[in-house]
């Protein structure tokens, strides 16, 4: 045989061969990379994203300390227990947290909506922000600790959140925290990421 025209079919699989090679490379690398970032998901806590400068709590993780401790209650503003319909009043949740610092916090407030409406919710302080979401027959509020606060946040009997209210109709009317619901739990998270299950309280107002 011909060593020129052998020469040139030589080069020819020694390209293919090195092109194989490079592409079984890359392929390696990738399925690494996806191995790599499908693993980091799902070793990561889920968190609730909220905006910045705000206190990002955490969902609860597996080995995540849970301490039955505290107190959530709610009362009425005014002195006397009762309104009017079509009339708005002001209610405040108080919080003690039995000497823990605390830095996010969640409560959820049983509702009957036939009989009334939740208006708004506002923080009582002002190193937390608060987040209201409002379902059917509960209203749930997550207040979170600004970053940039350096405030002691040790709750003893403290006015943390006013919720404005409308009842619809006349009688007897209950709220009451409450704590548990579907995947929401009423709690208290403190500076060393323990959960607190507080104590919780209700209010009867009679609307005329």
């Amino acid at each position: 045989m011909d060593p020129q025209t052998n020469n040139p079919q030589k080069n020819m699989l020694f390209r293919i061969l090195i092109l194989l090679i490079i592409i079984v490379f890359v392929f390696m690398l990738l399925t690494l990379y996806r191995l790599r970032n499908k693993t980091g998901l799902q070793d990561n806590f889920t968190s609730v994203t909220l905006p910045p400068g705000t206190f990002e709590v955490f969902q609860e993780a597996p080995n995540q300390e849970v301490i039955a401790k505290g107190s959530f209650s709610v009362q009425s503003v005014s002195p006397d227990t009762s309104g009017q319909v079509d009339k708005a009043l002001d209610l405040e949740i108080v919080a003690d947290s039995s000497g823990s610092t605390i830095v996010g916090y969640d409560i959820i407030l049983k509702f009957e909506p036939d009989q009334v409406e939740i208006i708004s919710a506002t923080s009582l302080l002002p190193d937390f922000s608060v987040f209201p979401i409002e379902r059917s027959d509960h209203y749930i509020v997550t207040g979170a600790k600004k970053l940039d606060s350096d405030e002691p946040s040790v709750f003893a009997n403290t006015q943390i959140l006013r919720l404005t209210v409308m009842p619809k109709v006349t009688g007897s009317l209950n709220l009451k925290l409450i704590d548990a619901i579907d995947l929401e739990k009423s709690q208290m998270v403190d500076n060393e990421s323990k959960i607190l299950t507080p104590q919780l309280g209700e209010v009867t107002l009679e609307i005329e």
